[in-house]
């Protein structure tokens, strides 16, 4: 009878255990987090570099953007209307057209950002953050060109 509930008791525990581990899995450490931050700089994604300005790469097509040819840089923020959370992204504007990257979904975007902001020399990070409409738009201006 002991025996018994000893394996029950054991069991029990095991199957205590795993389903803990199932809905709250381990943290990552700060050596995996880093090198997943790494990664993330390093990777490309749907983007390629050159000196004089970047191309993006999409269903087969290539367009290409000067590093000179870009007037505005914005972060966007927008609350998504099925949940708490926000979508986020960057918008850049050039002369002939707008774009706008996506941090979920774009790949490549956080080495977009370091790459805008090591060849765009007004690069600014502490601009406020201005609601621009009713629905929760919210855009940060990170570069804006200088006309002189």
């Amino acid at each position: 009878m002991l025996i018994t509930f000893a394996i029950i008791f054991i069991c029990f525990v095991v199957l205590v255990f795993s389903v803990a581990k199932l809905y709250y899995p381990e943290e990552k450490d700060y050596d995996s987090f880093e090198k997943e931050m790494d990664r993330q700089h390093e990777y490309d994604g749907i983007f390629q570099y050159t000196e004089k300005g970047f191309y993006i790469k999409q269903n087969n097509n290539s367009e290409f953007i000067k590093w000179d040819e870009i007037i505005s840089i914005y972060f966007f923020s927008v609350p998504t209307p099925f949940s708490d959370r926000k979508q986020s992204g960057l918008e850049i504007i050039t002369g002939n057209k707008s774009y706008e990257f996506d941090h979920n979904v774009t790949p490549g975007i956080v080495k977009l950002e370091d790459q805008l902001s090591l060849n765009l020399p007004t690069w600014d990070i502490d601009s406020p953050m201005v609601r621009i409409n009713n629905f929760g738009l919210e855009k940060t201006k990170l570069f804006e060109k200088k006309s002189f």
